[in-house]
């Protein structure tokens, strides 16, 4: 499995949003299906984990840069761009507190960095397997080993979007998002939606209906983002026995689908060109991970006249796993200056990781 860490953040940053990073220059072997599915489910969630946090925090912000709802038939169209960073952290993960394999052995160090880190020493796993002889004669075969992956070292990286608002009756306004499958070459691709809204509270509320400057609002947002990243993992070469069928492992995919959604209750004060805006709520994010196409996961034969060699199993989709990235209270401040149809904005965020987004709109009505 190679480049995996480059390609995802280089199909986030450069494909579709035309942003640069520093990427490693190095090849990074993510070889985690050779010692069997569950322990490649633990490590490469593990390994993954700080950039579902990023997006999942990037997805929740950017949906408001106001309380005040638009007029009947009023819009905007807003780019934003937010971006959320790793905790120190986030940048390593303890191998020892994931549940491997009794096949598996952890040498050197027990701490691995995640897609976010940078570690020069990192750990070896190998697997070995007792093979009965037969005679009371036992003999331990190791069938895998490998140096798990190194990260880019890039611990936050920037996610822009686009957004379409319209004013509807009531005091509610009505968002979208959305940025159709862009793919490059034979990385992959990666796209994404969201919907949202917003309701006015003031106005059913005389005592702040009365005072025009102050704006209070329920506000919600749902988006998704998915990408899908080519990988190739062919077997080791310490292979005594393949199986007859030969593969051109050409078909194997990472694909990661992260939703994130908020709910929250904000407010404004508009003085002026000059909006100040604050908001408190709830933000959750969930994940998809898959590895979709066909593996080979190694073992040791067990019978027969190549007893004690080894050999793999091809195997496909072996990983589908779905799992709640983080649930938290969600605490939103910014500001935005209004020079006619024009908007700009800055707002800070704190969910699960600090989060900043910038933007630009033109807004009517």
């Amino acid at each position: 499995m190679k480049r995996l860490a480059q390609r995802t953040i280089f199909l986030l940053c450069m494909i579709q949003f035309g942003w640069m990073v520093p990427l490693s220059a190095q090849n990074l072997a993510l070889d985690f299906i050779y010692g069997g599915i569950n322990d490649a489910e633990s490590i490469l969630q593990e390994y993954l984990k700080p950039y579902s946090n990023i997006v999942g925090s990037d997805l929740n912000a950017g949906w408001y840069n106001t309380a005040r709802p638009h007029k009947l038939g009023g819009l905007d169209i807003t780019a934003t761009v937010s971006w959320a960073r790793a905790p120190q952290s986030a940048l390593t993960y303890d191998m020892s507190e994931l549940e491997l394999s009794d096949n598996a052995t952890i040498s050197g160090t027990n701490v691995a960095p995640t897609i976010s880190g940078d570690q020069d020493v990192r750990p070896e796993i190998s697997y070995s397997q007792s093979v009965d002889l037969g005679g009371d004669h036992f003999q331990d075969v190791e069938y895998a080993r490998y140096t798990v992956p190194n990260g880019t070292g890039v611990d936050f990286f920037p996610l822009p979007m686009g957004q379409l608002t319209v004013g509807l009756p009531f005091g509610t306004d009505v968002s979208a998002r959305f940025v159709p499958m862009v793919g490059y070459r034979d990385y992959g691709e990666i796209g994404l939606w969201g919907v949202g809204g917003k309701h006015s509270i003031s106005q059913w509320l005389p005592f702040l209906n009365k005072l025009k400057f102050l704006d209070i609002s329920l506000q919600g947002g749902y988006t998704k983002v998915s990408s899908s990243v080519h990988v190739v993992v062919e077997p080791l070469p310490t292979v005594e026995v393949p199986p007859q069928q030969d593969y051109n492992w050409d078909d194997q995919f990472v694909i990661q689908k992260i939703e994130g959604w908020s709910m929250n209750l904000i407010a404004s004060q508009t003085l002026s060109v000059i909006t100040f805006y604050q908001g408190i709520g709830y933000a959750s994010s969930r994940v998809e991970l898959l590895l979709e196409g066909h593996f080979p996961v190694h073992s040791v034969i067990t019978e027969g006249d190549d007893l004690g060699k080894t050999t793999y199993e091809v195997v496909e989709n072996p990983i589908q796993v779905k799992y709640e990235n983080f649930n938290n209270l969600r605490l939103n401040l910014g500001a935005r200056i209004k020079l006619g149809v024009l908007t700009l904005h800055y707002d800070f965020t704190h969910t699960l990781y600090i989060t900043h987004s910038v933007g630009v709109g033109i807004s009517f009505r």
